[in-house]
């Protein structure tokens, strides 16, 4: 990838740029959780035909900036309290605290709420108790997909290894064994998001890369995976923190 930038108002806007074969004439735009902005074009585009698209949509890529920056300051003061919203399966729940004489923490997830039984209110153990909830959730959906997508795939012939691993920045991997890693982080998102990630980590078992190759196993097996990246990109912030 390289860097470029374009002016737009009194502010420089800059993004890398990926070359990809099978894009067919298409100039796709992305911002990513961390603010970058990333271009995917045609090999052999011109640069000005690029900075072009890119001016086209800069009003579009500043507002998804706001939106990302306004979505970490929230995910930074969550404060686990009554009256917050968690996710679940790319739903927003409303978190529900109460207190009890029970020694560990509880979870249920009753009709638009998350309700969280804990022996003091403090964030430190709602959060605990959330995070285990979140573990257990992500064994029982991570174990359900990897069991319905894999028969699937020509390449995997049995479930493969697998853990959950918490990750900052990553939703999953693929060690060059196979064996996948899964972010637990990730059973708040939709699940169509959730397939993307596992099929992503998948055909890494086939090519353990990010050739030509690898992009176009993976937009055989999911035709629409870039819009299920960008809704999954879109989530990060509040997700990931």
């Amino acid at each position: 990838m390289s860097d470029f930038q374009v002016t737009y108002g009194e502010h420089a806007l800059v993004f890398s740029v990926s070359f990809r074969e099978n894009l067919a004439g298409k100039v796709r735009i992305h911002v990513q959780p961390d603010q970058r902005v990333v271009v995917d074009a045609p090999p052999q585009t011109p640069i000005t035909e690029i900075k072009q698209a890119v001016l086209k949509r800069a009003r579009w890529t500043q507002t998804q900036q706001a939106k990302l920056e306004a979505a970490h300051r929230y995910a930074l003061h969550r404060q686990y309290v009554s009256g917050e919203t968690h996710w679940y399966l790319g739903k927003r729940y409303l978190l529900k605290v109460r207190k009890t004489r029970r020694g560990a923490g509880v979870v249920k997830l009753l009709g638009a709420q998350l309700v969280v039984s804990v022996p003091d209110r403090k964030a430190s153990f709602v959060k605990e108790a959330l995070d285990g909830w979140y573990r257990a959730r992500a064994l029982q959906v991570f174990e359900r997909r990897l069991t319905t997508l894999c028969p699937d795939l020509d390449w995997v012939e049995a479930i493969p290894e697998w853990q959950l691993r918490p990750m900052k920045k990553q939703w999953g991997s693929c060690s060059p064994k196979g064996r996948l890693s899964l972010n637990p982080m990730l059973v708040k998102a939709p699940r169509q998001c959730i397939d993307y990630v596992v099929i992503h980590e998948l055909c890494h078992m086939k090519h353990h890369n990010h050739s030509e190759e690898y992009y176009a196993l993976l937009t055989r097996r999911l035709p629409d995976w870039r819009e299920r990246k960008q809704r999954l990109d879109n989530l990060a912030e509040r997700i990931l923190r």
